[in-house]
């Protein structure tokens, strides 16, 4: 089977040669330091390519229509970039900051600083973001010619609402004292990731929308199931509705503890669900019994493997796969490899994957 039979017959619940699995890097700073400034400085489809080829992942990410904060995609302008920081704008005018090492990235301006700035913000140029993405087709053919399934990333109701609008704390406060504002701000932001998102699909032969929506901490979720469905639930099963019209699938991505939201994600009609990290207070194994014939499972892999001894690492590893299944299960990391796992380790990680998979 190739990486694109293996991924679409775990969405659907059938049986595949050896365990889905997808994995990378978890940000800039782990990227240079494994790979070095020379592959660095290729072009983002070579280092996916050459980042996919060793993790001998099924799946490749392309970046668009929003790939922030992971980096900042097509659709964004970059402002200034050296070997250290880079600067960009979106489409609706904020601007992002990173450090590349250490790894961090922040909004630095925030279009919307007062309620009445929402409604001033003119929308993108869509014509001319629909140009950029003639660089992504040729890309796209070479991944999906190799077999991988290729999906872009995107933004959900509550993260595109933040990242695109308003700032994360300022959101989290407008959703007990401005949940109308709130509202308008995912809807706007939504629709416009599923505009573009539907761009890329005209032009590209992508497989599907992953999406990002982080809705929680270690300990609990940012809101209640309640304010979920008022505010967000609608909004996340329209990027369902619109990329399932055109026959796409459409992944659902949130950390933190999220069990009180999980009933709704499901129910939002997402194809997958991940990271199921057990750092985040996930119960991958409760999950897997209640969801595990609803859902394909995402995960499991913690975020915390860059701490973790050999040992530790392959025992988590068989843990995670023997609680995942042979049954809508497609194995990941939560977060990727970090920068401060050792080459050592590294290898031997890529190894325990490796006999994981084949039920070594």
């Amino acid at each position: 089977m190739t990486g694109y039979d293996r991924i679409m017959a775990a969405l659907v619940g059938k049986p595949t040669d050896i365990l889905p699995y997808i994995d990378g890097f978890d940000c800039l700073e782990a990227r240079l330091a494994f790979f070095g400034p020379q592959v660095m400085a290729g072009s983002w489809e070579e280092i996916a390519l050459f980042e996919a080829e060793l993790f001998q992942s099924d799946w490749v990410i392309i970046p668009a229509p929003l790939n922030i904060p992971g980096g900042p995609g097509i659709f964004c302008d970059v402002l200034t970039e050296d070997e250290t920081h880079l600067l960009i704008r979106t489409f609706f005018g904020g601007i992002w900051y990173w450090r590349k090492k250490p790894y961090y990235a922040k909004a630095f301006y925030n279009p919307v600083r007062w309620i009445e700035d929402f409604d001033k913000i003119p929308d993108p140029d869509w014509e001319s973001l629909r140009k950029r993405i003639k660089a992504l087709k040729e890309p796209v053919r070479k991944l999906k010619d190799r077999g991988y399934f290729v999906t872009m990333e995107g933004k959900g109701s509550f993260e595109s609402a933040w990242m695109l609008f308003r700032g994360l704390e300022e959101t989290w406060m407008d959703i007990g004292s401005e949940p109308e504002l709130v509202k308008k701000m995912s809807s706007r932001a939504v629709d416009a990731v599923i505009k573009l998102a539907l761009m890329v699909v005209d032009e590209c032969d992508v497989d599907g929308l992953w999406i990002t929506n982080d809705m929680g901490t270690q300990t609990a979720s940012y809101f209640s199931p309640k304010s979920y469905r008022e505010l967000f639930k609608e909004n996340d099963q329209k990027i369902v509705q619109a990329l399932h019209s055109r026959g796409k699938k459409v992944m659902f991505h949130s950390h933190g503890k999220v069990m009180s939201l999980f009933e709704d994600f499901v129910d939002a009609g997402f194809d997958s669900i991940d990271p199921l990290d057990a750092y985040d207070g996930m119960d991958f194994k409760a999950i897997k019994e209640k969801y595990g014939k609803r859902v394909t499972l995402k995960g499991g892999i913690s975020c915390t493997i860059g701490q973790m001894k050999k040992e530790e690492l392959q025992k988590h590893i068989q843990e995670v796969v023997a609680i995942g299944g042979e049954e809508r299960f497609i194995l990941s990391g939560a977060g990727g490899v970090p920068p401060e796992m050792n080459l050592q380790n590294f290898n031997a990680y890529r190894e325990y994957i490796y006999q994981a998979r084949r039920g070594d």
